[in-house]
């Protein structure tokens, strides 16, 4: 017979066991593929520094907006 780890406690071997339904909903609820928001929230939008310029501009698809006036 092995000499296999048990639990002082419970007294159970101590081994990996099968995950659960609800241990395999909760991972993909916090590392599953995230869902796109329709919302377009102003700090959602990426901007950068106008080297030329040093005015901070929006970018939009790959394009880029002056943002100061």
């Amino acid at each position: 017979m092995k000499n296999t780890a048990r639990n002082d406690i419970t007294g159970d071997f101590i081994r990996s066991k099968p995950s659960s339904d609800m241990f395999e909903e909760g991972h993909e609820r916090i590392f599953g593929k995230k869902k796109k928001s329709d919302d377009v929230s102003p700090h959602l939008h990426e901007y950068q520094l106008n080297k030329s310029t040093g005015e901070v501009e929006k970018v939009e698809d790959g394009d880029t907006t002056n943002t100061q006036k």
